[in-house]
């Protein structure tokens, strides 16, 4: 089957979907192609390539800032664990 018969199958089987969860799904599905998933926060949640762009540009401008810690810092802050 070509493409363009693919694509009118989808639309006649979407059109008769009738859970609204399951169009919501879809949805998702499709526009997580312009936004694919890249990996995982340690609860599960999805992290989007957008998100992952945002989380590193937002640490760049922490370090530009001088918000962060050096190893010896963290090493020194370690020892206070123990």
């Amino acid at each position: 089957m070509d493409i363009q018969t693919e694509k009118l199958l989808l639309i006649e089987q979407l059109i008769q979907i009738g859970d609204t969860k399951l169009i919501e799904q879809v949805r998702d599905l499709l526009q997580s192609g312009s936004n694919p998933v890249v990996g995982y926060e340690a609860n599960g949640k999805a992290i989007t390539q957008k998100d992952f762009i945002k989380m590193v540009e937002q640490a760049e401008d922490e370090v530009a800032m001088g918000k962060y810690q050096t190893i010896e810092e963290l090493e020194k802050e370690a020892e206070s664990w123990k």
